[in-house]
């Protein structure tokens, strides 16, 4: 098997994966900003225990589960 195979195997595994990466800042987080965030009435949910949505809040699994929509073509 190779890292490939491995990080593929599911949209999990490579969640997990994306997750394990020393990044600021993935496009799952733009996202999880656009679509939680955006409406949200809170003022400070940083800590994790305020959040609504923390299941979402850097989940690449979450963000790998959505359908793509292409704005280029539109």
């Amino acid at each position: 098997m190779t890292y490939f195979e491995k990080i593929t195997q599911s949209p999990e595994a490579l969640g997990a994966f994306l997750a394990s990466l020393p990044i600021v800042e993935g496009p799952w987080d733009t996202e999880f900003n656009r679509r939680c965030c955006a409406g949200c009435s809170l003022v400070e949910c940083d800590g994790g225990d305020g959040c609504p949505h923390e299941d979402k809040r850097n989940n690449p699994a979450w963000w790998l589960g959505m359908e793509v929509i292409d704005n280029e073509n539109q």
